[in-house]
C-alpha cells in the first residue's frame, strides 16, 4: 500500500512538474516590455519624390537595421524595434526616389531609458543631395522630423499609429 501511495504522488509530482514548465516555456515572452524608436517625417514640401525609406540606430550596445519605413504622399513614418536601453543611441533615417537615388538622409541621437522613465525625443533634420535631387536647388531642401523612445509590450498592440507631435 504504501508503495502505491509513493507511486501516485511521484507520478503526480512528475506530471506537475511538467505542466508548470510547459507554461514557462510557451508563455516566456508573453507580457515582456521592449523598446523602440519611432520614426516621423513629413513630407510637405518635398520636391524629390520620396517613394520609399530605412532607419537604422547605431547604439552604445549594438547596431540595428536598416529597416524598412512606411512612405506615404504626406510622411514618412515607422519604428526600429528592439532598441536596448542605453543614451546616445544614433539614428540614421535616408529616403529614396523611384529611382532608388538616396534623395534625403538625416542623423540624430535619442536616449531609450529603462521603464520608461524620461523617455527621450529628439529633433531630426534630413537634408537633400541635390545630385539625386535637382528640384531641392544648390541650397537643399531641409525636412524637419521627430524621433521618439517608446516602449512595447508584447502582450498588447503593436506600437500605435498615433501621429508624433512637432
Amino acid at each position: 500500500m504504501q508503495r502505491a501511495m509513493w507511486n501516485v504522488m511521484l507520478g503526480g509530482s512528475c506530471a506537475l512538474l511538467v505542466a508548470c514548465s510547459a507554461d514557462e516555456v510557451t508563455g516566456q515572452d508573453a507580457g515582456v516590455t521592449t523598446y523602440a524608436v519611432r520614426v516621423s517625417v513629413p513630407l510637405a514640401t518635398d520636391p524629390c519624390g520620396v517613394v520609399t525609406a530605412t532607419a537604422s540606430v547605431q547604439g552604445p550596445v549594438r547596431a540595428i537595421g536598416p529597416v524598412s519605413l512606411d512612405v506615404t504622399s504626406d510622411a514618412v513614418r515607422g519604428a526600429i524595434t528592439d532598441v536596448p536601453v542605453g543614451l546616445q543611441h544614433q539614428v540614421f533615417v535616408k529616403a529614396y526616389n523611384a529611382s532608388g537615388l538616396e534623395v534625403y538622409s538625416g542623423t540624430s541621437t535619442v536616449d531609450v531609458n529603462e521603464g520608461g522613465g524620461g523617455m527621450g525625443s529628439a529633433s531630426i533634420f534630413m537634408y537633400s543631395h541635390s545630385e539625386n535631387c535637382p528640384a531641392g536647388g544648390t541650397e537643399g531642401i531641409r525636412l524637419h522630423g521627430s524621433l521618439e523612445s517608446v516602449t512595447i509590450d508584447t502582450a498588447l498592440a503593436p506600437i500605435s499609429s498615433a501621429r508624433p507631435r512637432f
